[in-house]
C-alpha cells in the first residue's frame, strides 16, 4: 500500500512544492492550505482508482473465476466520491451458465449497477436536500463538480424513507399512563393540479419537558418545550386505514400496553383524525384549541358575541353556545335583509353568515372533543401541532409557493419523518443496497478477492512506512528553497 501512495505522492509533488514557494516568497498561508487540499484531494481520488484496478487483476488472474466466468470486454467506471471524480477501468464477465454480463470487481468494492456517487457521498446530498432545493444540496457536497437537481432528487426518490418499525424488548418498552397522539396536515402545491395536496403528520409522544425558562434567562422572551419519547410519522396518507395501523403497531412495539390509561387523540376534528379513536385502544379525542379559536374568531365582528361566545365554550354549556349562534345567524340575516331592502351590495354579509354558519355547525360536531378538556384537564398539556406542521413539513414543501408532484410529496415527507425519528440515511441506503440477495458463487469470489487483495495491498502483519525515507524529496526540495531564499 505505501508503495502505491509513494508511487501518487511523487507524481503529484509538484503542487505541493508550488505552495510551499509561494508561502516562502511571502504569500498567505492559504497559498499552501490550498494546495494541500488539492494534493489530498488528487491523493484519494487516484488511491481508489488504484486500489480498483488491483483488484480488478486479482479478480482477472483467479483460476477459479475462470471456471464460472468469462472475460468479454474493458469499461470505464467513474465515481464521485468526496475527494472528486475517481475513474478506473475493469471488466465485464460473462456467466456461462446464465449468459448473463457482471462486473465482478464491482461487485466486490461494493458498487451497484449504473451507480455513479459513493454512498457516503450520496447520504449527504439527501440529507441536505431534505432542508433545502435539490439544486443546492448538489453544489455543496462537492463543491467542484455540479450534480444536477435531477440527479439528487433520483436518489431521494430511489430510496424508500417510511419508518420501519421495531419492537423493542419487553424490558426496554416505555411506562406512561398517558400518550399524546397529535394530527395535522400541511397544503402543499402540486405540479399540474388546481388546489393543494395534503400531507399528514402524526407526533407521538408522552409528556412535554420544559427547556428555557424566561426568568432564568432574560434574553429568552417564551418558555421552549421539547416532547419527550417523541416518533413523528408523515407523508400523503391517502389510505385512513393504513395510517393507523401504523401507529397502532408504533404503540405496540413501544409502549407497555397495559400501563397506558388514556391514549389522547388530538388535532382539528377530521373525520380521519378522529377515527384514530376505532384503532388505538383507551384512546378520546380532544379537539385542539388552535382550530377552536380559529372557528371563534368568525365572530370578530362582533365583540360582543364573541365574548359570550368565548364564556360559553370555556364553561362548557352547549345551550348557551347554541343560542348566541343563532342569535349571531339571526342578526346577520337581519343586516342581509335590510341592505337588500335599501339596494345594498350583500356579498360581504353573505360571506360572514356562511362563516358563522360553518362555525355553529363545526362546534355542534366537535363539542365532544371540547368537552374532553374539561373532563381530562388534569392529564392534557395542550397541543402544539402546528409548529410540528411547521417545522416537519411546510419548512420544505409549502414555503415559499414551491410546488411539487405527488411522488415528491409523500418521499419528502417520509424524509423529513425519518431524519426528524433519528434515522441514519448513510445506514438506511447500506442496508438497502446489501438486502439483495447475492448468487453463492458471486459470494465465495468476493469473499476469496478480499482476501488476497488485503494480503497482496497490505501485506500479511500490515503495511509500515519507514522511517528512514521520512526525507524524502520533497525535504530536500523545501531546503534548497529555504537556503535559496534566506538573507
Amino acid at each position: 500500500m505505501y508503495s502505491i501512495i509513494q508511487k501518487i505522492c511523487e507524481k503529484n509533488n509538484k503542487i505541493l512544492k508550488e505552495g510551499v514557494k509561494k508561502i516562502l516568497n511571502g504569500d498567505d498561508v492559504s497559498s499552501l492550505t490550498g494546495a494541500i487540499k488539492e494534493f489530498t484531494d488528487i491523493l484519494g481520488k487516484e488511491l481508489f482508482s488504484e486500489i480498483a484496478t488491483q483488484i480488478e487483476n486479482l479478480v482477472f488472474e483467479d483460476q477459479k473465476r475462470q471456471k464460472q466466468f468469462e472475460a468479454v470486454r474493458f469499461a470505464d467506471k467513474s465515481l464521485i466520491t468526496k475527494n472528486g471524480k475517481a475513474k478506473f477501468e475493469r471488466r465485464y464477465y460473462k456467466d456461462k451458465e446464465t449468459g448473463e454480463n457482471v462486473c465482478l470487481t464491482d461487485r466486490i468494492i461494493g458498487l451497484e449497477k449504473g451507480e455513479r456517487i459513493d454512498k457516503k457521498v450520496k447520504a449527504e446530498i439527501i440529507q441536505k436536500a431534505s432542508n433545502q432545493s435539490y439544486n443546492k444540496s448538489g453544489k455543496l457536497v462537492v463543491p467542484e463538480i455540479d450534480i444536477s437537481s435531477t440527479t439528487v432528487m433520483r436518489n431521494v426518490r430511489k430510496n424508500p424513507w417510511k419508518v420501519e418499525i421495531e419492537e423493542r424488548k419487553e424490558e426496554d418498552k416505555i411506562v406512561a399512563k398517558n400518550i399524546f397522539i397529535q394530527v395535522d396536515e400541511d397544503h402543499v402545491k402540486e405540479r399540474g393540479k388546481k388546489g393543494c395536496t395534503i400531507s399528514k403528520i402524526i407526533t407521538i409522544y408522552t409528556r412535554k419537558r420544559t427547556l428555557t425558562k424566561p426568568e432564568r434567562i432574560p434574553e429568552v422572551k417564551q418558555v421552549r418545550k421539547e416532547l419527550v419519547d417523541k416518533f413523528t410519522f408523515a407523508g400523503l396518507y391517502k389510505d385512513t386505514q393504513e395510517m393507523w395501523e401504523d401507529v397502532a403497531y408504533y404503540i405496540d412495539c413501544t409502549y407497555k400496553k397495559e400501563e397506558i390509561e388514556t391514549a389522547f387523540v388530538m388535532g382539528d376534528g377530521a373525520s380521519y383524525i378522529k377515527a384514530g379513536t376505532e384503532w388505538i385502544a383507551k384512546s378520546v379525542f380532544v379537539l385542539d384549541t388552535f382550530h377552536l379559536e380559529k372557528y371563534i374568531n368568525h365572530l370578530n365582528y362582533d365583540e360582543e358575541l364573541k365574548t359570550k361566545l368565548q364564556e360559553a365554550v370555556e364553561q362548557f354549556d352547549p345551550i348557551s353556545t347554541e343560542n348566541i349562534m343563532k342569535e349571531a345567524i339571526k342578526r346577520i340575516e337581519q343586516e342581509i335583509k335590510e341592505d337588500k331592502q335599501l339596494g345594498r351590495s350583500t356579498k360581504r354579509l353573505e360571506n360572514r353568515l356562511k362563516k358563522v354558519n360553518d362555525t355553529k355547525t363545526y362546534l355542534k360536531n366537535q363539542w365532544e372533543g371540547i368537552e374532553a378538556h374539561d373532563k381530562y384537564k388534569d392529564k392534557l398539556t395542550g397541543c402544539c401541532q402546528e409548529g410540528q406542521v411547521h417545522h416537519t413539513l411546510s419548512e420544505r414543501l409549502s414555503t415559499d409557493a414551491k410546488v411539487w408532484s405527488e411522488d415528491g410529496i409523500d418521499e419528502m415527507s417520509q424524509l423529513r419523518a425519518f431524519t426528524q425519528n433519528g434515522g441514519n440515511i448513510y445506514k438506511k441506503i447500506i442496508d438497502i443496497s446489501t438486502a439483495e440477495k447475492r448468487e453463492k458463487k458471486i459470494e465465495e469470489l468476493e469473499k476469496r478477492i478480499r482476501k488476497k487483495a488485503n494480503k497482496k495491498l497490505f501485506g500479511a502483519t500490515g503495511a509500515k512506512i519507514p522511517i528512514g525515507m521520512a526525507r524524502d524529496e520533497l525535504y530536500y526540495e523545501l531546503k534548497n528553497i529555504w537556503y535559496g531564499n534566506a538573507v
